[in-house]
């Protein structure tokens, strides 16, 4: 009888384990395929200009999310798109010279009392808010008018060129979940180097 008992003890735990193993699997599996999306972030185009004295930075993005990622912002997870802009002294008959290099944080969440969502430039603290996902999403892709740079830093003699790289992040899986599937990476995209040659004012042409 103590036999029978022990032999059904340790198949209630194997069978327990088992249903534990198969579910951890399912959970990451579901959690991989739910947040797949085309991994192509695309810097389309960009631009800069200059408004009293300081270089703006127009550029257009393109990339996809994962399909419930309008979910995790509401449910309190931080989407971040991070630029990275260079400006170069180009020189013929040696590496480029970096005249400046900085870095343009942007943030979208949710706010739950207000129920719209928030876009923060983290820099300079400005922010819009949306009515929808979609729309805070869309002003995202289309930057305008950021302040990058003091126009006295770049020489209007020499040849210079701007480069841009963006960086899309969102946590792939609920937080309560990323602790318990800790090995699953979180939503990241990052683009390749967009780089143009930079016509500063008063620059003559060749």
């Amino acid at each position: 009888m103590l036999v029978r008992t022990q032999s059904s003890f340790v198949i209630a735990i194997s069978s327990w384990w088992y249903v534990v193993a198969r579910l951890l699997l399912l959970l990451m599996l579901s959690a991989t395929y739910v947040f797949a999306a085309d991994n192509d972030l695309i810097i389309q185009g960009a631009n800069i200009d200059m408004q009293n004295g300081v270089y703006l930075l127009d550029a257009q993005l393109s990339f996809n999310l994962p399909r419930n990622a309008e979910r995790s912002v509401r449910d309190g997870v931080v989407m971040t798109l991070t630029l990275q802009v260079r400006f170069d002294r180009v020189r013929r008959l040696w590496m480029n010279d970096t005249v400046a290099e900085l870095d343009q944080r942007y943030t979208l969440i949710y706010h739950n009392v207000s129920e719209r969502f928030v876009l923060r430039n983290v820099n300079s603290g400005a922010q819009s808010s949306y009515g929808n996902f979609d729309d805070a999403v869309a002003a995202l892709k289309n930057i305008n008018d950021l302040p990058l740079l003091d126009s006295s830093l770049l020489r209007t003699s020499a040849r210079n060129e701007v480069s841009v790289h963006a960086m899309v992040d969102i946590r792939s899986i609920p937080h309560a979940l990323a602790l318990l599937l800790f090995w699953v990476d979180d939503f990241s995209l990052k683009s390749d180097w967009y780089t143009w040659p930079m016509k500063l004012q008063n620059q003559i042409a060749p």
